[in-house]
């Protein structure tokens, strides 16, 4: 993939809860006490997308596969991690080999987790975490998610942001999530979820909106392929790049022996009820390989071996 987003934050803000949410397992160990995670862990996550689901429900595909984001559980930072405090120099390393960050920020109340510097503070935290990020010479973008008490569900973000005054440090978008119950939740099947999420009045998860954003941050776009019917496959490309990137995002020798690309917009396949009869209504195109692909693509490959 070579793009990847990295969980950041202070000790205890429940970056390996997030993470084990993500990941919908458990992988990295989650304890009440700093400096768990030593060695980062790293997992690739399921894109959400309703476009996918559609593709599927009209083709009925023997194999469906969505686009992924790559996502890796750093440990812990704190002050003065850019001189090495809290093995700082082999976390900040980490850092700098994503593309983005999440910088998940505490504030949820827990007495059995204690926090770093004691008292709940999300402006000071964030703070601290950037300033050892700019002291160590990283500047990628960033997400700030706010980890949330259960009973906090469904108070939106723009209050999040005004009570706690975050455009002080610059912040005036935030997610807000519960890593807790979203780690619940991710054991639940798909049809259980969205039952309980309808029980709580939230239309979409708080993962599903992060892995969104990580998506949209690394500025990838999402191109699809049905390869006669058996698999509906969701690929991720860069914003910009032209047909050909896409044919060696699916198999070099697409690249390699490229001839021509059958091109149709999502919408049109759907609304014509698929391939042939898009083409037969002239909405499947042909294209050379400078062709610059959209999100909605629908691509069939035509290469010589």
């Amino acid at each position: 993939m070579g793009l990847s987003v990295g969980i950041v934050g202070l000790p205890n803000a429940g970056k390996s809860t997030l993470f084990n949410a993500l990941l919908s397992r458990q992988m990295a160990k989650v304890e009440s006490f700093p400096f768990t995670t030593i060695e980062p862990n790293v997992g690739i996550v399921p894109v959400p997308d309703e476009r996918l689901e559609k593709l599927a429900k009209l083709i009925n595909p023997q194999i469906t596969t969505p686009a992924a984001v790559e996502f890796i559980d750093i440990a812990g930072l704190i002050k003065d991690a850019h001189k090495g405090e809290g093995l700082g120099n082999q976390f900040l390393g980490k850092i700098r080999e994503v593309a983005a960050v999440v910088h998940l920020v505490r504030v949820f109340s827990n007495p059995n987790v204690s926090h770093y510097y004691e008292t709940i503070d999300p402006p000071r935290d964030i703070e601290i975490v950037n300033i050892e990020l700019q002291l160590g010479d990283i500047q990628k973008p960033a997400i700030y998610v706010l980890n949330i008490d259960e009973k906090d569900i469904g108070v939106s973000s723009k209050k999040w942001v005004e009570k706690w005054e975050l455009d002080r440090v610059g912040i005036t978008e935030v997610i807000s999530i519960c890593a807790k119950v979203e780690m619940e939740l991710a054991e639940l099947s798909p049809e259980e979820r969205k039952e309980y999420l309808k029980e709580i009045g939230v239309e979409e998860s708080g993962l599903d909106k992060l892995i969104k954003k990580a998506y949209q941050l690394l500025n990838l776009i999402t191109f699809y392929t049905i390869k006669g019917g058996k698999e509906v496959r969701a690929w991720s490309l860069s914003r910009g790049e032209n047909v050909l990137a896409a044919a060696a995002e699916v198999h070099t020798d697409m690249a390699k022996g490229f001839i021509k690309a059958e091109v149709v917009e999502f919408e049109d396949l759907v609304k014509y009820g698929g391939w042939k009869k898009a083409a037969e209504a002239g909405k499947v195109r042909l294209e050379g390989k400078d062709y610059v692909v959209k999100d909605n693509d629908i691509i069939e490959f035509r290469f010589a071996v």
